[in-house]
């Protein structure tokens, strides 16, 4: 009886313990397949995490969140300072009592409280010219934010196509490889039966070779190019990421072909880093006339209400008067109209005067060199594009006309009626033209989007 017991304990435990483990395996190996899962980037997906966290761009944010705050406080110079001003003072020993004129010894008590008010009535426009010059400012930031997006965009794709154009020649590059390595087992099985020529074998072998090695190296292109991607999105790079192929859309023009000129004016146009440069040279110019003012008279206008208490202070039984009787009877109102006239300051409106004229001449530069960079960033572009087209136009029609050539020669190859030297060059025409067209397809559609980003199109 207890024997049985026993037994079905055992059981039992070596049921549950075989129930864990195999849990326990299960949960690993779920744990490894998350691990090795491959997260899918597409190019929408890239642009949409580099605009997340590019550092610049949250910089510029930042900025223009500052160019608001000023902009605010531009607003709020027009209206008058208010302060308020209270003490209490405890005194032990000989004091003069201003209110009844005499001097008192021992201990006293006194406080003061005033509430006065600035209002500025004309300082030469200052704060009409510093109004003007902090909405510009801030205009100018908004519009660097767009610019920024521009620049991230643009790198994205660029990036982008880096990492598409070595997947697809990693692609030729292994097509390649397969066609040699069975012409190589050609070789080797009409060799071995006799009717073949060694030397054949060692040509077919010394050519995988060198593809090998020009696939390893494209390999190590696209990881290059894969980690720059990457560095561009500011995301974990020991994160196991796979740069999705573009997908080409059958309204896709390759060939169409657009006016220069016109390109050209529809980004000066839109641009936001031209539109941020001439904002900034306004504001610039207003910040030069907003320190000219600073040689003009400032007319103020000045009120102050003040009240006191003295425990000195006593009524005619000899008794200190309370304290909100004396605050009550012991005030004072003023007003006063106040001009002041800057003689001297150690020549620092002089000197704010020659940097606020220099950064004015700066600006101005800044905004020529603005629209150069849009001038000569839309003509790289375009020319690109343009050259993309062309090789393109050119490529297709030759690819077409490589191939027969590569058919047919393969065929006389393969019967023995032309050497392995013609063979060889037919293939690398034909692969040259593979790349050639590819590149060439590629380049033409994501030159096409950076332009569109350009004109805001995208």
């Amino acid at each position: 009886m207890k024997i049985g017991i026993v037994k079905r304990i055992v059981l039992l435990i070596v049921i549950v313990s075989t129930g864990l483990e195999s849990i326990g395996q299960n949960q690993d190996s779920t744990a490894v397949d998350k691990s090795t899962e491959k997260e899918i980037l597409t190019l929408d997906d890239c642009i949409s995490i580099a605009m997340k966290n590019n550092i610049q761009l949250k910089q510029s944010r930042n900025n223009a969140h500052i160019a608001k705050a000023n902009d605010f406080q531009s607003i709020m110079n027009f209206l008058p300072n208010v302060n308020g001003f209270g003490n209490f003072s405890l005194n032990n020993g000989t004091s003069f009592n201003s209110n009844i004129g005499q001097f008192a010894t021992g201990s006293n008590e006194s406080s003061f409280l005033s509430v006065s008010a600035n209002l500025v009535l004309f300082n030469g426009m200052n704060n009409f010219y510093n109004k003007k010059a902090t909405s510009k400012t801030l205009e100018s930031n908004v519009n660097l934010i767009k610019a920024q997006e521009q620049t991230v965009q643009a790198s994205v794709l660029g990036s982008y196509l880096a990492v598409v154009l070595d997947k697809e020649n990693i692609k030729i590059s292994e097509d390649r490889i397969e066609l040699l390595s069975q012409q190589l087992e050609r070789e080797k099985k009409r060799h071995s039966v006799g009717v073949g020529n060694l030397e054949q074998v060692y040509n077919f072998q010394s050519q995988l070779a060198n593809e090998n090695l020009r696939l390893v190296n494209l390999q190590n292109q696209l990881l290059t190019d894969h980690l720059t991607l990457l560095q561009i999105l500011q995301i974990e790079v020991t994160r196991n990421y796979e740069v999705a192929p573009y997908q080409f859309q059958e309204d896709e023009g390759v060939m169409e072909k657009e006016k220069y000129i016109e390109v050209l004016e529809e980004s000066r146009a839109y641009s936001p880093s031209l539109k941020s440069a001439m904002a900034n040279a306004e504001a610039a110019h207003f910040n030069f006339k907003r320190t000219q003012t600073s040689m003009i008279p400032t007319v103020s206008l000045i009120g102050d209400y003040s009240t006191q208490y003295s425990s000195l202070l006593k009524d005619n039984n000899d008794q200190v008067i309370p304290i909100g009787e004396q605050y009550e009877n012991l005030t004072n109102k003023g007003l006063e109209l106040r001009m002041t006239v800057p003689i001297f300051n150690n020549y620092r409106n002089k000197t704010n005067t020659q940097i606020s004229k220099l950064n004015k001449e700066n600006a101005d530069l800044q905004l020529d060199q603005a629209e150069l960079d849009v001038t000569n960033t839309v003509q790289r572009v375009y020319l690109d594009l343009i050259n993309a087209q062309e090789t393109y136009e050119a490529a297709e029609d030759n690819l077409v006309a490589l191939n027969q050539s590569f058919e047919f020669v393969k065929t006389r190859y393969e019967h023995g009626n032309t050497d392995f030297y013609t063979y060889l060059e037919s293939l690398n025409n034909k692969n040259r033209a593979e790349i050639e067209l590819v590149n060439a397809k590629y380049s033409i559609i994501f030159r096409k989007k950076i332009l569109d980003v350009y004109r805001g199109l995208l």
